[in-house]
């Protein structure tokens, strides 16, 4: 199984240090020998937020806006130049955020930056204060699943033109245009793995149509193994093969000094001693989980840890890595 590490563009490394800590996270990571180093993406955070989150039991985000939110394309750029090896991933971009050209030019730049170590996660949206504050309120907002595949259609076709130089054009619900050329492609052909976030039916219909790759979050064990088998109904109907497939996770959470028992409202919590550490891990990769996004956790108050306590528990969950390859 494959370990990367979310590096805290917002979040921790909002409320200690600045961007060259995030930077220095995602260097220590490749050092340390993690696989990939992961970005989130919010542009802003409402004060008030009375959306419900979907990926807790409690509905409430752990989000708060007096953090800083670096945005997650600049920092992939300056991870790209920065390392050598290290995969660069977003979990996940919320791809109706932003016009579907420009971002498909920022996305194709840094796959070419990195030299091809760009992992495109991408998800729908779930914050509708957020959507509003952009003027994306009403219909983009209801029926974001639907703009997210026409913006992704578009990024792909982005992407081809790069290739073969041909103009391309659009006449969807959302966007239409006509004969655009000057478009880049990615590193990696034909473009960069697109690895589709969500859980549930309509998440994997979106992963048989064209994902390559499927990205859960705070998922246990056996919850893993029954959304894979919605994923792989879905993939047999599109015609595809589940090998076809890299299965990544937001998390767990690895909690190095501590009950996992004891920790409340956050799914998907490993910890104990170090032997019943790599058990749970390999308890995952059993269930099918190839590539994990794990959070390196002290009990510290808040959860507020700042870069060099990170460092540390990086380290340290690095150790108990190794003894799973």
């Amino acid at each position: 199984m494959k370990f990367g590490i979310p590096i805290g563009n917002f979040g921790t490394a909002g409320k200690f240090g600045d961007i060259n800590d995030v930077i220095d996270i995602a260097e220590r990571a490749e050092l340390l020998g993690f696989d990939s180093v992961w970005v989130h993406d919010h542009i802003f955070m409402p004060a008030s937020i009375k959306s419900r989150y979907p990926y807790n039991d409690s509905g409430v985000a752990g989000f708060a806006y007096h953090q800083d939110i670096m945005d997650p394309l600049a920092v992939m750029s300056a991870i790209a130049v920065r390392t050598s090896e290290v995969q660069i991933g977003t979990s996940v971009l919320i791809v109706p955020y932003r016009d579907p050209l420009y971002q498909a030019q920022a996305i194709a730049t840094i796959d070419q930056l990195s030299e091809g170590r760009v992992l495109l996660g991408i998800g729908v949206g779930w914050m509708e204060e957020e959507f509003e504050a952009l003027g994306l309120g009403g219909e983009p907002f209801d029926r974001r699943g639907a703009l997210t595949d026409e913006w992704m259609t578009i990024a792909i076709s982005a992407w081809n033109n790069g290739v073969n130089r041909d103009p391309i054009s659009h006449e969807g619900h959302f966007r239409q245009f006509e004969n655009l050329g000057g478009l880049s492609g990615c590193y990696q052909q034909p473009h960069v793995p697109i690895w589709i976030g969500g859980k549930g039916r309509i998440a994997a219909r979106r992963v048989a149509r064209y994902g390559t790759g499927y990205h859960t979050i705070t998922s246990e064990p056996d919850q893993i193994r029954e959304e894979l088998a919605i994923v792989g109904e879905e993939m047999e109907r599109a015609g595809r093969d589940m090998s076809e497939l890299e299965i990544s996770m937001l998390g767990p959470m690895v909690l190095l000094d501590g009950d996992p028992d004891s920790v409340r409202g956050f799914p998907a919590v490993v910890g104990g001693s170090r032997d019943e550490i790599v058990d749970k891990l390999g308890q995952y990769e059993e269930a099918g989980l190839e590539h994990a996004l794990s959070i390196p956790a002290y009990r510290t108050p808040n959860w507020d840890v700042p870069p060099e306590q990170q460092m540390q528990a990086m380290a340290e969950l690095a150790e108990i890595v190794e003894e799973l390859r």
